[in-house]
């Protein structure tokens, strides 16, 4: 227990630095990129049934469904951590910050979702309903991740570059992992489980 105190306390001194700057940058990132997919969505209505059609034909292939064609929660969970950890692992690539694209393509799709919602005659509370539940947890996870893997590539770019702002890659590896396991892990797995479980439902309530 005073292991984990003692974890939990690292955690908070790193979210405390100026990890909370890149964070903030992030969830400002991921709001403008939703705003921008939604404009582009009822702007242009065939770009997003084209976008929309490859993402599901992306989500069959992911494995998230189950063999009665249910979504499983241990499938979402896979694909979902696989995702954060790419967020992260991009990071490792100097100078691209490939994270934030991530990030923004990811926030993209939900404001092209919204506008499919509207073109459809669909409502938004139904939008809403099917994104909600566990986008509660999946979405800031996405943010976390992503600024995790920006801190990464930042302090790639300073080890390249020689800087004297740079960090000992074994400390931040170190409050990186931490803040995966801590934090992003349990968002996972609370966010695969409501995907799988509640989010059905609640978006029955809206279809009936």
């Amino acid at each position: 227990m005073s292991a984990l105190k003692e974890q939990l306390h690292l955690l908070g001194q790193f979210l405390r630095s100026d990890f909370k700057k890149v964070l903030l940058g992030c969830a400002l990132g991921m709001a403008g990129a939703i705003l921008l997919g939604a404009v582009l969505g009822f702007l242009s209505p065939e770009a997003v049934n084209m976008v929309l059609e490859q993402f599901m034909a992306m989500v069959e292939e992911a494995g998230v469904m189950d063999s009665a064609g249910n979504l499983s929660p241990f499938g979402l969970l896979t694909n979902n951590w696989t995702a954060m950890l790419v967020s992260v692992v991009y990071g490792f690539v100097p100078f691209l910050f490939l994270p934030v694209f991530t990030l923004v393509s990811n926030g993209a799709l939900v404001g092209l979702m919204a506008a499919w919602y509207q073109s459809s005659g669909l409502s938004l509370g139904l939008f809403l309903a099917g994104i909600l539940p566990h986008g509660i947890f999946e979405l800031p996870a996405l943010i976390i991740a992503s600024a995790c893997g920006v801190c990464l590539c930042r302090n790639m770019c300073r080890l390249v570059t020689s800087s004297p702002n740079r960090v000992p890659m074994v400390d931040l590896l170190s409050d990186l992992l931490r803040v995966m396991l801590l934090m992003v892990l349990p968002m996972t797995v609370a966010a695969a489980f409501l995907e799988a479980y509640v989010t059905p439902v609640v978006m029955a309530l809206f279809m009936g």
